[in-house]
């Protein structure tokens, strides 16, 4: 919707501005937008988790990912391993750690 107005905004406006001004003000207004957003931090944690078969891998992915703070998921059923990119103003990685385990899994940091 936000793009819907500035696109309106803009060819109501260039009816009134000469063409290097319409083709130079869109560009600019896009650049404004995207720096104001502030870069937020994101962390990473592996964990060994005691994971046996594709079906252990389906419910690990179905529940951590939805996960309050949880950005993105990774698991590797050889490795038995679990990686986990979270935003830490979120949640930590001991919330993270007990959600594990509250799915039956043994859940550790790797040496």
């Amino acid at each position: 919707m936000f793009v819907m107005k500035i696109i309106i905004y803009t060819a109501a406006i260039a009816a009134m501005l000469p063409l290097s001004m319409m083709i130079a003000e869109p560009v600019m207004a896009n650049a404004s937008v995207m720096e104001a957003a502030p870069k937020k931090e994101v962390k990473t944690v592996v964990f060994n988790v005691g994971l046996h078969c594709q079906n252990c891998v389906k419910k690990v992915r179905e529940n951590i990912s939805f996960e309050k703070g949880v950005k993105s998921l990774e698991i590797n059923l050889e490795k038995k391993t679990v990686t986990i990119s979270y935003d830490p103003a979120k949640t930590n990685e001991a919330t993270l750690k007990k959600a594990i385990e509250k799915l039956g899994y043994t859940c550790g940091k790797p040496e």
